[in-house]
């Protein structure tokens, strides 16, 4: 079963979502699905749909395998590199991909932040973002800045004195991604300045925010300049952990603006 899922749209973003899921899959020798989902009317309202399917799926699955092929020769991989394409048609995107994940018993799901230009580039974007709101799987999100590469750090935005109920899952997500010592990340502005008092098993850092600026201003600017480093949140059903610190929303703004790649774990609510 494939552990690491990376929907294209086969833009350049999506590929280097591709050349990050296949760094990881080397790491720990898993293997990665290149996904490509095909928006169709459902069968009901379109009976020759299924005679176009026919035909082109297999045009369509040839396609992923030359890329698939082309980045591991360019990451220059083994040829022991696990991988395989699939097409699936579907009449929407994210639960299929869902669907998708779940069906596969996937680890992690790899994704753009952004598509190819204009209307595409919406999309595809909107769907990176409602996927972390959706919270129902984790994804690791790709920004176009990024220069896939070998992730050696974790950075956790929450306070210290949520690590005591997050600490199990901080440490599993760590120890899958190799990293010895994750840090906590405190964004913290005049309304709930200070790190707190809480001992945690982990680093803490403390990251002064400007009030008056948009919260996703603060990531990009602590972002920059980073390097082998994955920016990681707790998700709930509707709001991150950051975001309610903040009472306000950043999932929407996530696409073209973190520097590094975004680490959205889900949290289901009690």
């Amino acid at each position: 079963m494939a552990r690491l899922i990376v929907p294209t749209d086969y833009s350049s973003t999506a590929e280097k979502a591709l050349d990050q899921a296949l760094l990881l899959a080397k790491k720990h020798n898993d293997e990665v699905e290149l996904l490509h989902i095909v928006i169709v009317p459902p069968s009901g309202e379109s009976p020759k749909i299924w005679e176009y399917i026919t035909g082109e799926e297999k045009q369509e699955k040839a396609k992923l395998e030359a890329l698939a092929q082309a980045r591991i020769k360019t990451l220059k991989l083994p040829d022991t590199t696990r991988w395989r394409a699939k097409v699936v048609y579907a009449d929407r995107f994210l639960p299929s991909l869902i669907g998708r994940f779940e069906k596969t018993k996937a680890k992690l799901v790899v994704m753009g932040t952004t598509g190819v230009g204009g209307l595409a580039n919406k999309i595809f974007g909107s769907n990176t973002a409602n996927l972390i709101e959706k919270a129902e799987v984790p994804v690791l999100a790709v920004p176009p800045i990024w220069e896939p590469s070998e992730i050696k750090k974790l950075e956790f935005c929450i306070t210290p004195e949520q690590v005591g109920e997050l600490k199990s899952d901080i440490k599993r997500w760590a120890k899958w991604f190799g990293v010895e010592n994750p840090q906590v990340v405190h964004f913290t502005n005049v309304a709930n300045a200070g790190t707190g008092k809480a001992k945690t098993p982990f680093p803490i850092k403390a990251v002064l925010t400007v009030p008056t600026e948009p919260l996703y201003q603060d990531l990009v600017e602590y972002s920059t300049g980073l390097k082998n480093t994955a920016l990681c949140m707790f998700v709930h059903e509707r709001m991150t952990i950051f975001e309610r610190i903040f009472n306000k929303s950043i999932t929407g703004l996530v696409a073209g603006h973190v520097q590094i790649p975004m680490l959205a774990l889900p949290l289901k609510e009690d």
